[in-house]
């Protein structure tokens, strides 16, 4: 069966609908402030506070009263304002924890406050978001400290202005019965979950009736559309689901994965204990998870291209490839590098990478990536050559396509998806999906792979679309097949997105 080839830099479709060309599995790799865990502790012992700088409060109110999920700039206003403040740990948190449980915070400040959303100025709620925030997430935080901050930053502004903000939050505060007691035994209309393990307990009920409808109980909960959380329940169970909207509200870990070319993940651990930087090995031994806020840009590990970083769900994905030495492989959607630097890694400066995007812009930052990690072998693609590169280049042994999609396993990392995502549009993105692996099938020669990968959960993105497509070209077989949960279980010290990915012979 013959797929035209698709140009996807010029397809505007999923691009309303992904929001980008493809979407980043782990975060950004630089930029990497917004994955650490803070849970209202000492700042790091590489972050001294400095009065001149502006507090981590002041920050998030700057970036959160320009909420506009539809711009997609969110990750990059906070980047801008990074330099503003010593306490980034912090103001990452604030942010990213304000945006994940948004509908909650706005529920409780509804409720305890009677505020209206869109009578209240823009600064002043995002100064009210983020002390709820803290009162109800950030439990370690003295409740005067969030209180008297977001008072004094208010009167700034004016003195009605600090009054307003003063007596919402303590309405706020009175309606708390408790800011952190355990999970199990406690009414669940009573209690907004933290983490895992932990909630904060109100007076009174303030969730819906779960027996009623379980799925507009667990998006009100937990901050996420009531169709997807149906669609888990559907497909995954309600226990299941439980744990699928715990994760996806968790303060994601970095993992650190060493460039296998270089070094091994004992030798890093190492090295980063020599910077004064605390790690932790994964279960399964593979990478390093950060148990500190860090400039990870900062580190002289990191410029010598000794590691990248990459969750769990990721990395597992990659190795359902079965990756020979001498392979010649297209990475078709490569930004920002780090499957390629897996591939390579499995290579062993055997053969031949050849890396493209559709974005020409996340493009370069797989070039720039690669050549941190001084990774031989690697040739970037520009998209408007894919073609002819494709015509001069026929034994393709494997292709990678990690296409663009939904992101539901990837929420607690890009927590702004949820508000951009409609029902309607996974239909779209899968019609995209299923042109891509037609496309991906038709490049690889016969007898070799295709990786067929997304950061979603959703059947109708992974399974059903990749039986779909087999069935209408009759020349690929399935191999191996993981769907991987987002998943946080502090005993075992499991913290993983989700995901999908598929291998296929092209027979």
């Amino acid at each position: 069966m013959k797929i035209p080839f698709m140009n996807i830099e010029k397809s505007e479709e999923w691009r309303a609908v992904a929001g980008r060309s493809c979407h980043l599995r782990g975060g950004n790799e630089l930029f990497i402030w917004a994955g650490v865990n803070y849970d209202g502790g000492m700042e790091s012992k590489h972050e001294k506070i400095d009065k001149r700088m502006l507090s981590a409060r002041v920050v998030a109110a700057e970036v959160l009263q320009k909420l506009d999920f539809t711009r997609h700039d969110m990750s990059a206003r906070l980047e801008q304002w990074m330099g503003r403040t010593d306490q980034r740990a912090r103001a990452t948190d604030l942010v990213n924890g304000v945006i994940r449980n948004l509908s909650a915070i706005d529920l409780v400040l509804s409720q305890a406050a009677k505020i209206r959303m869109d009578h209240t100025d823009k600064k002043i709620l995002a100064l009210l978001r983020t002390g709820t925030y803290e009162l109800i997430y950030v439990p370690r935080t003295p409740e005067y400290a969030v209180v008297n901050e977001a008072v004094e930053i208010a009167s700034k502004l004016s003195r009605k202005a600090g009054g307003f903000v003063n007596a919402v939050l303590r309405n706020v505060q009175r309606a708390i019965e408790l800011r952190s007691v355990a999970l199990a035994g406690q009414p669940p209309r009573k209690i907004l979950p933290v983490d895992a393990e932990a909630g904060c307990l109100f007076k009174t009920e303030i969730l819906p009736e779960p027996r009623q409808d379980l799925a507009i109980f667990l998006g009100t909960a937990f901050s996420l559309p009531a169709w997807l959380v149906r669609r888990w329940l559907v497909e995954f169970g309600p226990e299941a689901t439980k744990q699928i909207c715990m994760a996806s509200n968790r303060r994601p870990a970095v993992v650190l994965r060493p460039n296998t070319l270089q070094t091994t993940t004992a030798e890093l651990a190492v090295l980063l204990a020599s910077e004064g930087v605390e790690v932790s090995p994964t279960p399964d031994g593979t990478g390093l998870t950060l148990l500190q806020a860090v400039d990870i840009a900062g580190l002289s590990a990191f410029e010598k291209g000794l590691f990248f970083v990459q969750d769990q769900a990721a990395y597992e994905a990659i190795h359902l490839l079965p990756v020979q030495a001498g392979w010649r492989i297209l990475d078709l959607c490569a930004a920002p590098g780090t499957k390629t630097a897996v591939l390579a890694g499995l290579l062993r400066n055997t053969g031949q990478l050849y890396a493209s995007d559709a974005d020409k812009v996340r493009l370069q930052k797989v070039r720039q990536n690669c050549q941190r990690l001084k990774l031989g072998h690697v040739d970037i693609v520009e998209p408007e050559h894919l073609t002819s590169f494709l015509a001069s280049n026929p034994m393709i042994d494997a292709v990678v396509a990690d296409v663009p999609c939904s992101n539901t396993g990837v929420l607690a990392r890009r927590c702004e998806a949820r508000w951009r995502l409609e029902e309607k549009a996974i239909g779209s993105l899968a019609a995209v999906q299923k042109q891509l692996l037609h496309q991906a099938l038709s490049i690889v020669r016969p007898g070799g792979y295709v990786l067929y990968s997304t950061c979603s959960i959703l059947a109708e993105e992974n399974q059903m679309l990749v039986r779909q497509v087999l069935s209408e070209r009759q020349d690929g077989r399935l191999v191996k097949e993981n769907v991987i949960v987002p998943q946080i279980t502090p005993v075992d010290k499991i913290d993983h997105d989700g995901g999908y990915a598929v291998s296929v012979l092209k027979t």
